[in-house]
């Protein structure tokens, strides 16, 4: 690709991402009917109502032991719901962007057929990012100083909290990139999210019941990301918790790109 090509594939890049920024927002937008209440109030309800039930049942009962919760296992519903919130908006914004006159509008104004979906992949990325940063922030700081009894032991500044800090981000990232993807091939907004949700919820965890199980579910995309994020789990990836991330990471970049092939051959029809 020659100097120009290339800016002028930048340029269109950032004009996707200022298209996409403004479809999402308003006050009827997805982000406001779908993110607030899924990645957002959702976690935040569950991981105080846990965490107010356990703190009660620790401090009126002498014949209910609850253990004390660790930093490793502070964040599981914002990993479990706010990631994954995120990753659905993303499908869903994909797979309605490629369908109607929005769709061909975005086949005039973006020859590539990856750029739209690049675009949607960066915007939806960010505010995942953004999003779950935010609340492992908020997370980690409330529950030590409402709850002490259960949640004292947890530490936004351990080595285990910043890991959170880092890493549940990228995870959000990650995973967007593989609804951006899922989506690009499936091309049915209903459809793609119920792979998505499906897979995500269901297969991933159900996996372990067929023979030799639990070795299959280490290879299973989102349990790697949780895991690479330093959650506690039950399976253990062979590569480690940096390597789940990378390999997540290889995932979402084979299906984008696939995504994009597909894409490809689709407008040519």
């Amino acid at each position: 690709m020659t100097r120009t090509g290339i800016r002028c594939a930048a340029e269109q890049l950032i004009r996707a991402i200022r298209a996409e920024s403004t479809r999402s927002g308003g006050r009827r937008s997805i982000l406001l009917f779908g993110a607030v209440p899924g990645a957002v109030i959702l976690p935040l309800i569950v991981t105080f109502g846990v965490a107010m039930v356990g703190e009660r049942f620790a401090t009126i009962s002498s014949s209910i032991s609850v253990s004390e919760v660790p930093t490793t296992n502070s964040v599981y519903w914002v990993i479990t719901f706010t990631v994954i919130t995120w990753a659905v908006i993303a499908t869903y914004a994909q797979a309605m962007g490629e369908r109607g006159p929005v769709g061909e509008i975005a086949r005039y104004l973006y020859p590539r057929a990856a750029t739209a979906a690049l675009a949607r992949w960066i915007v939806y990325g960010g505010w995942s990012a953004i999003c779950s940063a935010i609340l492992v922030c908020v997370v980690m700081l409330v529950l030590p100083t409402m709850f002490p009894t259960v949640y004292g032991g947890v530490d936004l500044t351990s080595s285990a909290g910043i890991r959170f800090l880092l890493t549940v981000p990228i995870y959000g990232v990650l995973a967007v990139g593989v609804g951006v993807g899922l989506a690009a091939v499936i091309g049915h907004p209903a459809t793609a999210v119920a792979v998505l949700l499906g897979w995500a919820y269901i297969v991933e965890n159900a996996i372990s019941l067929i023979p030799n199980g639990y070795t299959v579910q280490t290879y299973m995309p989102f349990l790697n990301g949780v895991f690479g994020t330093g959650q506690e789990l039950s399976l253990f990836p062979p590569w480690g918790p940096d390597g789940a991330l990378i390999y997540l990471g290889a995932i979402a970049l084979g299906m984008f790109a696939l995504g994009s092939g597909v894409l490809a051959v689709r407008r040519r029809r």
